[in-house]
């Protein structure tokens, strides 16, 4: 990487800059102007990710933005400036040098996707737009966008509603990227700890404080301080443990399993649930007073069989997300049509699964036979079919045929896919005079 490049005496000018800054013991005012949608972060090993807003200094020395505990590291290792998508890194004189892409560079530039090496600490450039992965501009979608721009800048407390695979952590990240919160965005899903263990994982633990707490680990709270905490599932956190959740949301301070004292955390707060919250109040699972406070603002997001024309943009974004390892580029309109007929209960994850499916057996160019699972509303529940205006032996011929050409034109293996007696296929086939190539019997 050629040091030096479009940015020319920026490496003299932003090490003195901010050791000027430290010497003086000033703060360095966050500055992103309103039109710059896209935010940009670094994401370390473990899933953690700190927003570049405008500079972002590296090292060991507390005073830094970001501190790494690693004796490779120095005091101030580096600093990151940021040009909208592009950042410059620029090494401030570190012992074991700073690499960017696997170069040891003194001033490099660091694009999205591209790795960042500090010591033993190695970290990934992404840039994600407000909203970003939230495809689709039907009205419902616009007005969501609309709403997470209003909401994101506050210090509201947000509950996303929603069926499952709707895309509510999306939501919760993009709610995080717009609120350009400096701290991590940090997730834990409720309704996959057990209830023994869900207290320290919410507040932390101090060493001894049960059966197996060698040491002191921090929780989910004290790892999104100045960020975002994603609580998922929410409707299924113990009731026993909710009185202490609500007392966090309106103290700010959490007290540690076997701590004898409390820490105070700035944590933006976003849950999320499929269940029925209000129900749960009524029958006694969720308390009153806490929902109330996570639903200071209610986003809900909806269903993918309530924004159909979203259905072509979504299935073509999935289609060249998987390009590189998949042969298919493109769907045929009779396989748009096939995706337009199905309910999708599994909204939107459900419709990824399918396009992945397809174009690991399909070919360039995705038909209809190809997405034959979502021809399939006998294994829905959903209370819809996606056969509306369609006779029931137009529906059975049509089945017929995808199991015939699956299995290449073996009526045997076609009768087993169905279900139903080789004889009875046979008869089936002669009644709606289906073309079987001889070839292929």
């Amino acid at each position: 990487m050629e040091e030096g490049g479009w940015f020319p005496v920026v490496e003299q000018t932003l090490v003195a800059a901010e050791r000027g800054r430290r010497r003086r013991g000033s703060t360095r005012p966050v500055a992103v102007a309103a039109a710059d949608r896209v935010r940009v972060a670094l994401r370390r090993g473990d899933g953690r990710e700190i927003g570049i807003d405008e500079q972002l200094s590296i090292g060991s020395a507390e005073d830094n933005d970001l501190v790494l505990e690693d004796p490779y590291v120095s005091g101030l290792h580096c600093i990151l400036r940021r040009y909208g998508q592009r950042v410059v890194v620029v090494d401030c004189g570190s012992h074991n040098g700073t690499f960017v892409g696997g170069v040891r560079v003194g001033t490099g530039e660091l694009s999205p996707g591209m790795q960042l090496c500090v010591g033993r600490s190695a970290m990934r450039l992404v840039a994600e737009g407000v909203g970003e992965g939230l495809i689709g501009d039907s009205p419902a979608m616009r007005r969501l966008r609309a709403r997470i721009d209003s909401v994101a800048p506050t210090r509201a407390a947000v509950l996303i509603l929603g069926e499952s695979g709707t895309g509510k952590e999306l939501v919760a990240r993009a709610l995080h990227a717009a609120s350009r919160r400096r701290g991590p965005f940090v997730v834990l899903n409720c309704g996959a700890i057990s209830p023994e263990l869900a207290e320290s994982e919410l507040f932390g633990h101090e060493r001894g404080a049960f059966t197996g707490a060698a040491g002191r680990r921090p929780g989910v709270f004290e790892e999104a301080t100045s960020g975002t905490l994603f609580l998922d599932e929410i409707g299924e956190l113990p009731i026993a443990l909710q009185p202490k959740l609500l007392r966090v949301l309106e103290t700010g301070v959490v007290r540690a399993v076997g701590a004898s004292g409390e820490r105070r955390v700035d944590v933006r707060l976003v849950a999320a649930t499929h269940r029925d919250l209000p129900a749960a109040v009524r029958c006694g699972a969720f308390r009153l007073d806490l929902y109330h406070r996570l639903a200071m603002v209610v986003l809900e997001l909806p269903a993918l069989r309530d924004r159909c024309e979203d259905l072509p943009l979504l299935a073509r974004h999935f289609l060249k997300e998987l390009a590189p390892e998949m042969g298919a580029r493109d769907l045929s309109e009779a396989a748009l049509d096939a995706l337009g007929r199905y309910p999708w209960p599994g909204n939107v994850r459900e419709l990824r699964n399918a396009i992945q499916r397809a174009a690991i057996f399909g070919g360039r160019l995705l038909e209809a036979e190809d997405l034959m699972p979502v021809a399939q509303p006998a294994s829905v529940d959903s209370g819809r079919i996606a056969i509306d205006g369609r006779r029931l032996e137009e529906v059975e011929r049509e089945m017929i045929l995808r199991a015939l050409r699956r299995t290449l034109g073996n009526r045997r293996a076609a009768a087993q896919s169905l279900g139903v007696p080789k004889s009875t296929l046979c008869d089936k086939v002669r009644r709606y005079q289906i073309d079987v190539p001889e070839e292929k019997r």
